[in-house]
């Protein structure tokens, strides 16, 4: 136990998109030796903390409390007895309907550092992505926010008198149960029945879906969607602009459900979800860094270093690092990567690529090597890939220069399970290696299919052939870019 307490950070996550997470709450996530956390819409706010931070989940959603608001509460300080800085990280913002206001009072009552980091409110970005400014000149002069439940997830109170004035923009939140009596309280109170409203269920996600109508009718329209929570119930006449600022769920592949099993979180899956597609990650494998005995010695002499992935680059420089040596070791070097992701993970580190063969295979770097070698066998050549690599590349050379393939990195399974949202039917899923079709088709459920796969090369292709899919589309060569591409001429 610390002899003082430590601080407690109260973050909002924001709406729902990892995107609208703010960069100092980033930095304390990041910074943080415990996270208490709600129901997020996604892994990856948590795939941020450092290794070995302690997660702690209280989850709280719709009439499902892991932990009571006064537990929390007294957990907050307990963790502070014992950390430096625990974060408290919360949906949207932790003082809008957030119960923020509780915990920090109950902290500083016992004298806990406190510090609040404001977070995007989904009242204001839930409506931005439906197309819906929340104030707009000539139509909307203000707004409330007003939640819709109570402490007892009864509907609230609500004195509908105060919300009668139809320049000022109507928002109510946690009401989805609530819709048909909050309209006609409303209605009751002297809103006109034909009063724009609308309901956004999972704003600012992939998922994110509207109804749109008025006080008259929109109880009957979200019972005929069936809208699911979290959502937001937007009443005022900035509704009617949906239709042309409806930027958000114009984007190419917007409501796309996707798998994508990864090993490590890649610009791939950033893009999609950029482009609007309702991502689901799998994680099917874990890249661990080999420690290469004599590592200084082995890449001293080398005439070429060559990467065959971006994992390759990585445990280059974290070997590097651990010999206690620096980039002067390899002046003399030059350096031939496989493809455009490999070229731009060397380039972090300030080193231009020689060699991207226009073929990104391993047999395509093989050939590009050769005819700059030429003749001279004693050119020393080290290649860093991993363990378990395809022999293409070293096929190709070790008849005509001085060749050491070094074991960079080891890909392990991951023994997660898949998640039960995915079923037996697949509708489409993204794969960039041979191992990563093996270990998906290996967690899925017996007699499970995939509609539609989307490719990153031949050897990818090879090994969906030989499982339940029934279409592979390939991308051109071998880049995150030409499968997006392919992804998006599919739509």
């Amino acid at each position: 136990m610390r002899e003082n307490t430590g601080k407690v950070v109260l973050v909002g996550a924001g709406p729902g998109d990892t995107g609208l997470l703010t960069l100092k709450g980033e930095k304390y996530i990041k910074q943080a030796d415990c996270l208490v956390y709600d129901r997020l819409s996604s892994p990856e706010f948590l795939s941020k903390a450092k290794a070995g931070c302690e997660l702690i989940y209280v989850g709280k959603e719709n009439h499902k409390h892991v932990m009571k608001q006064d537990a929390i509460n007294e957990l907050l300080y307990e963790k502070s007895k014992y950390h430096e800085l625990v974060v408290r990280l919360k949906g949207g913002d932790p003082y809008v309907f957030g119960r923020g206001g509780e915990e920090a009072l109950y902290l500083v009552d016992r004298n806990v550092e406190v510090e609040v980091v404001p977070g995007v409110s989904s009242s204001v970005a839930a409506l931005a992505a439906a197309g819906i400014p929340i104030t707009h000149r000539g139509i909307a002069k203000g707004f409330q926010v007003i939640t819709a439940h109570s402490r007892k997830d009864e509907e609230a109170d609500i004195d509908y008198s105060l919300l009668t004035d139809e320049t000022i923009t109507c928002v109510f939140l946690m009401g989805l149960a609530h819709v048909k009596s909050i309209a006609a309280g409303l209605m009751k109170a002297g809103r006109r029945a034909d009063t724009p409203a609308a309901v956004i269920s999972n704003g600012t996600l992939a998922a994110q879906r509207k109804c749109i109508g008025t006080l008259a009718d929109i109880g009957e329209k979200i019972e005929e969607a069936k809208l699911t929570s979290p959502a937001i119930i937007v009443v005022g006449d900035v509704v009617s602009l949906n239709d042309r600022l409806d930027f958000f769920e114009k984007r190419p592949l917007f409501g796309r459900k996707i798998i994508v099993p990864y090993i490590k979180t890649n610009e791939l899956i950033a893009k999609l979800q950029q482009l609007g597609a309702d991502i689901t990650p799998v994680k099917t494998g874990i890249i661990n860094p080999i420690i290469i005995p004599e590592f200084a010695d082995k890449v001293r002499s080398a005439d070429w270093i060559v990467f065959t992935s971006k994992n390759g680059v990585r445990s280059f420089f974290y070997n590097l690092d651990l010999a206690g040596v620096d980039i002067r070791l390899i002046a003399n070097a030059r350096f031939a990567v496989v493809g455009k992701a490999t070229e731009k993970e060397l380039a972090k580190h300030h080193i231009k690529a020689d060699i991207i063969p226009a073929e990104q295979t391993g047999k395509g770097l093989a050939g590009k090597l050769s005819s700059y070698m030429g003749d001279n066998d004693e050119i020393k050549v080290c290649i860093f890939s991993a363990k378990e690599a395809s022999p293409d590349l070293e096929a190709g050379l070790k008849e005509i220069c001085e060749l050491e393939k070094i074991d960079a990195y080891v890909n392990e399974q991951a023994y997660e399970s898949i998640p039960e949202s995915i079923g037996k039917m697949v509708s489409e899923a993204v794969f960039t290696s041979a191992s990563n079709v093996e270990r998906f088709f290996h967690m899925l459920p017996e007699n499970a299919y995939v509609e539609t796969a989307y490719s990153i090369g031949e050897k990818t292709t090879a090994a969906l052939e030989q499982h339940n899919v029934r279409e592979i589309l390939q991308a051109d060569d071998r880049s995150y870019e030409a499968l997006v591409d392919t992804i998006c001429y599919k739509a």
